[in-house]
């Protein structure tokens, strides 16, 4: 018998009898727009969330999962804004130009709402790498799905 290397995994190609996920019981439906959002927040919901309802990825239980990641993206582009137009600042007590603060402000949360995008399917990677929701998780028409 072939023995495989300890990081790759056999498939089954669907055979497996393993059974539904929680993903599976997650009805796709898009969650309800908290009412007291930010305004910047609220209208990237308005774009985003419809978005992501169209191909079926949403569950109501997402909403605050959307929000966080929603409020980082809002910030990380309020403070790129800020270090676009200023990039450096007059630093008063060193008597010197320093780097803009919000730099390290926009990293943070860049970092932050990409961890999110992620998990929520808003990177073109995280796309590529997951089922389309009516071919199910690992279901007999995804063959190179591991189960269990």
């Amino acid at each position: 018998m072939l023995k495989l290397p300890p990081h790759l995994k056999s498939v089954d190609g669907g055979q497996s009898t393993a059974g539904p996920t929680l993903a599976d019981a997650a009805k796709p439906a898009a969650p309800e727009k908290p009412a007291s959002l930010p305004a910047a927040v609220s209208e990237a919901w308005d774009v985003i969330v419809p978005a992501l309802d169209e191909v079926g990825v949403l569950a109501r239980c997402d909403g605050p999962a959307l929000e966080l990641a929603l409020r980082h993206y809002v910030t990380a582009v309020a403070a790129s804004d800020d270090v676009v137009a200023e990039p450096r600042l007059w630093d008063e007590k060193n008597g010197r130009p320093m780097k803009n603060p919000s730099s390290q402000v926009f990293r943070d949360h860049s970092t932050a709402f990409l961890e999110y995008a992620k998990q929520l399917g808003l990177t073109f990677v995280s796309r590529a790498r997951a089922p389309k929701p009516d071919e199910g998780a690992g279901g007999a028409d995804n063959p190179f799905a591991a189960l269990g």
